[in-house]
């Protein structure tokens, strides 16, 4: 600050023996550097007004003080005239994705989503990122326009990868009309793993539940294993240790008979059914079991026989794009996915594996 303070007072003393345009010009602009650094923000924005009076400024220290005008409105609390400036720096320098994200926000709080919106996309495509996009998801959420809100996650949590994007989109699958948690749930929960998402105890403990009740032996155990090795599931914080120990049990006593034969019993037994239900869930658990071949293969034979519910079969369908994706049948997965249109849950969760394998 000391530094400061001598140049204004070098800059003071010299003023009055400054003639012209040319010799009061460099005293001004020594006046703003002072001022701004010193953080004395009315002084700030009183500098550079004076210095602009006075002219003789370059394009580049224009800009300069117009960009730092704004700044020094927003730290005196005057938003409007924040606002009005940036905006104007915009439109006469271009902005770049902070400015426009300024703009953006402060349109939002104001209830302009229409022009929150719009910047918001500007700053986006600028490469503000996060704090772009969540403006414009703010935005849309105010006004319900939830259409607009999840087509927007649908393009960006692909490529920004991150939960804050994928959970939401992801979970939209809940609030199709023909969805049931005893069908598709798990699905939900594969498709939230699949994008990286972190599943809480209870969501990995209910996945587990629901695979094994599910004949999903093998899937169950490699669900509950990490948790029990950790001692959040079993251990002495865990209320439902007992409940969840005898679980955890026939899991790992089901998943052993299922890798001894179990499996292969149930694909003969399949065979002898009238409709393909059995051969779609005995391809399930292979997806568990980790033989994509073999899963693919059934879920195929399962489609092939048909008489299925046709919210099933759409499932069967999603689950048989998964075992493709697994299995590095990444077009052949995508295409199978493509072909879901039921309103359960399956073609959400398509659309949301197509994202994940991009």
């Amino acid at each position: 600050s000391g530094k400061y303070q001598e140049a204004l007072s070098k800059a003071d003393a010299a003023w009055p023996h400054a003639e012209g345009t040319a010799q009061k010009a460099p005293i001004q602009q020594i006046r703003v550097s002072a001022y701004c650094g010193l953080k004395q923000h009315q002084k700030c924005v009183d500098a550079i007004e004076a210095a602009k009076s006075t002219g003789g400024l370059s394009a580049e220290t224009t800009k300069s003080f117009d960009k730092i005008l704004a700044g020094e409105y927003d730290a005196l609390n005057q938003p409007a005239k924040a606002l009005t400036q940036t905006k104007a720096n915009v439109d006469k320098y271009g902005g770049s994705g902070t400015e426009l994200a300024y703009i953006a926000r402060k349109e939002l709080d104001a209830k302009n989503y229409a022009e929150a919106v719009k910047y918001a996309q500007k700053a986006a495509d600028a490469k503000a990122g996060d704090v772009a996009y969540n403006i414009m998801l703010n935005a849309y959420s105010a006004q319900n326009k939830m259409d607009d809100y999840y087509k927007l996650l649908e393009r960006i949590a692909p490529v920004m990868k991150k939960e804050a994007y994928w959970r939401p989109y992801i979970e939209r699958a809940k609030k199709e009309p023909k969805f049931k948690s005893n069908e598709a749930l798990l699905d939900v929960y594969r498709t939230l793993e699949a994008a990286g998402v972190k599943l809480n105890t209870t969501e990995s403990k209910e996945m587990a539940d629901m695979a094994l009740n599910r004949g999903m032996a093998i899937e169950a155990e490699k669900i509950w294993a990490p948790l029990f090795k950790a001692g959040t599931l079993g251990g002495a914080a865990d209320k439902d240790a007992d409940r969840n120990k005898r679980l955890y049990a026939r899991a790992q006593a089901d998943a052993k008979a299922d890798k001894a034969g179990e499996l292969a019993t149930s694909e003969t037994a399949a065979a002898t059914k009238t409709t393909g239900d059995a051969y779609a869930n005995t391809a399930e658990a292979w997806i568990g079991g980790g033989d994509y071949a073999k899963s693919i293969d059934l879920f195929q034979k399962a489609l092939a026989k048909g008489q299925m519910d046709p919210g099933v079969t759409d499932l069967v369908k999603l689950r048989l794009g998964i075992a493709q994706y697994k299995g590095g049948k990444k077009a052949d997965a995508v295409k199978t996915w493509q072909s879901i249109k039921a309103d359960n849950g399956a073609a959400w969760l398509a659309k949301a594996w197509i994202g994940i394998a991009k």
